[in-house]
């Protein structure tokens, strides 16, 4: 398909399989809007309309992400890496976020700065994200946050620097005048307009799993054209062995794994001593007032005789929207009891699965999911979820059943593409295209990793 073709090279994407299906939506709406239905006049229209092109790729990326992801690396980076580098050299030191999608990956850095550094930070560290999709830059730049977004944020740090504002959550002005956005197309030179460039760290985790070897060279190739002589590129966890190419050279310090020029000197990291690193004392903001309870007071006992009982339908969506909105004690007594009354629900075993998660309790997560593959074998986000939890290293990590859950995942909706996965009033917590595609990737960073201890 030519228009697939003219992605692939222009912005590495991998549009195959269950990802083709939202390619051909975009291309409908491309059609729609420009009016035009030849091939070789929709290329034409993108290559001279950078506009259109990246309101065309805005709808092909997939954007899961969330605040304080794999908080290990941000640790790292703020507790000992940037320290020594402050002691090292005058400041501000440049941080990038490439791929940043909505924002809260360098939301997150800037959050972790200030605790560790004040409003000194600001002056300190400059922050960037990039990203291709202008929809999500839009996004980031507005700040405004819902649901799980917030599933892996402290909740303090959550009162802090989010204020309500109606059904979401606006990030603190402070935070949001201080990260800058930018355009950044990761297969593209450094263009010498770039005024924020190099940078002392750059972030690229959990976006190369969209890219193929070939492209991922090239990425990393620019990557450290952007890179300053002593700094680091991060990559997620899951992606690391698949970024060590040869290019930057791969290290490693306190458990986390990094990348440094080759000439660059990386002996090991430890905190620093510096007047200017004291954090100050700051209040801590009121917390944002919760969603209110509603059906269930009115389902039980608050409501007058003659009125019926909410569904259990839509009991079960309140209790979706309360894991939305992190009140996770609210969603988990309304799935409880409607738990206690269709036991073997699937909705609700999945639904239960993900307030257990979020609550950090893997174990019974695993146990709900089970549950639910045990009631509907072809569960797929059970599957999906059941693998997450050994991926990311909730539970302990172990090869079969990562493989497992990825593998049945495929073949599901290799079957069905649009297989609702045995929910019933639910729409899948993750749309299946993208969890075939995520699946997908994620079996081959596994095997990877399983050639790498192989060789050991």
């Amino acid at each position: 398909m030519p228009l697939k073709q003219l992605v692939y090279e222009h912005y590495g994407l991998q549009l195959d399989g269950l990802a083709e299906p939202r390619l051909l939506k975009a291309i409908n709406a491309l059609i729609n809007s420009t009016g035009k239905t030849d091939t070789v006049a929709l290329i034409g229209l993108l290559e001279n309309d950078k506009r259109l092109f990246d309101d065309f790729i805005g709808q092909l990326t997939i954007n899961e992400t969330y605040f304080y992801r794999e908080v290990e690396a941000l640790d790292w980076l703020v507790s000992h890496y940037l320290p020594l580098r402050l002691n090292e050299t005058s400041a501000p030191l440049r941080l990038l976020s490439a791929g940043c999608s909505s924002g809260e990956e360098p939301y997150s850095l800037a959050m972790a700065l200030m605790e560790r550094f004040g409003p000194r930070a600001t002056s300190l560290f400059s922050l960037t994200g990039g990203d291709v999709d202008q929809q999500m830059l839009a996004r980031a730049q507005r700040g405004l946050y819902s649901g799980m977004a917030f599933r892996t944020l402290p909740p303090h740090l959550k009162a802090r620097y989010f204020k309500a504002y109606g059904r979401q959550y606006l990030i603190d002005d402070a935070l949001r005048d201080w990260v800058h956005f930018q355009t950044l197309n990761v297969l593209a030179p450094t263009p010498e307009s770039d005024r924020h460039a190099p940078f002392d760290v750059i972030l690229f985790r959990n976006v190369s799993i969209y890219f193929d070897e070939e492209k991922r060279r090239v990425i990393q190739q620019r990557l450290s054209e952007r890179l300053a002589p002593t700094g680091v590129l991060l990559c997620g966890v899951t992606e690391t062995l698949g970024n060590d190419l040869g290019i930057l050279e791969l290290t490693q310090d306190q458990g986390v794994f990094h990348f440094r020029h080759a000439n660059a000197a990386a002996g090991p990291v430890s905190p620093v001593a510096d007047a200017r690193l004291a954090p100050d004392s700051r209040p801590v903001p009121q917390t944002p007032k919760p969603l209110q309870r509603r059906s269930i007071e009115k389902a039980t006992n608050g409501e007058p005789p003659h009125s019926p009982p909410a569904s259990f339908k839509q009991r079960l969506e309140l209790a979706r929207e309360w894991l939305d909105h992190n009140q996770f004690d609210d969603a988990e007594a309304c799935v409880a009891t409607l738990l206690k009354e269709q036991p073997w629900s699937v909705d609700a075993l999945v639904l239960a699965g993900l307030i257990a998660r979020w609550q950090k309790n893997a174990d019974h997560a695993q146990t709900l999911f089970k549950r639910a593959i045990y009631v509907m074998p072809e569960c797929w986000p059970a599957h999906f979820y059941q693998a997450e939890l050994f991926r990311t290293g909730e539970l302990p990590r172990s090869p079969a059943p990562l493989r497992r859950g990825y593998e049945a995942t495929l073949r599901l909706l290799d079957a069905n593409p649009t297989s609702p996965g045995g929910l019933e009033v639910m729409a899948p917590p993750i749309p299946p295209g993208d969890a075939f595609f995520l699946a997908k990737r994620y079996l081959e960073a596994h095997a990877i990793g399983l050639e790498d201890d192989d060789g050991l």
